[in-house]
């Protein structure tokens, strides 16, 4: 899809028009039509470092709109996330650099080019997920925290001074 990523009405900046604010307000009311996930199961056939993934993962998720739809992407993450630390572990345990260079041919080995794939599929499915800092910025809607001070309550300077 070519252009901008869609953001939610309330982290747009400039002005729009009544008819785009409606138009993406329709957008928005219709991710909280679909079946939220299910935080309790894990899924079966991950491995134990997967389910634990799951587990940590998917209560932190049900905060941003996923659905049961996100179920297999999610699923994903664990298992590519289970990959990634047993390669990283892997190329690790080797001294220096050569878990990641034959000292012979001087090339990435195997481990480490699937290590190195297995980043930017996760890289790849967090963006999708939220699960970034851009991500979650199009995402999660900022709350005013702290309710503006003027110049005379924060510094406690009164009119008469």
């Amino acid at each position: 899809m070519a252009g901008r990523k869609p953001k939610l009405n309330a982290n747009k900046l400039g002005n729009r028009t009544k008819e785009e604010l409606e138009q993406s307000e329709k957008v928005e009311n219709g991710l909280n039509q679909f079946t939220k996930i299910n935080v309790d199961s894990v899924p079966d056939g991950l491995t134990e470092n997967a389910a634990k993934e799951w587990s940590r993962v998917v209560p932190l998720l049900e905060q941003l709109p996923i659905a049961e739809l996100d179920y297999s992407l999610i699923k994903k993450y664990c298992e590519v996330v289970d990959q990634n630390d047993t390669l990283y572990r892997a190329i690790s345990s080797k001294d220096g650099i050569e878990g990641m260079v034959d000292p012979e041919t001087n090339r990435k080995t195997g481990a480490f080019m699937a290590y190195m794939e297995s980043l930017k599929e996760l890289r790849s499915i967090c963006g999708q997920l939220g699960m970034t800092i851009d991500s979650r910025m199009r995402l999660v809607v900022p709350t005013e925290s702290e309710v503006k001070q003027s110049v005379y309550d924060e510094f406690g300077v009164d009119e008469d001074d």
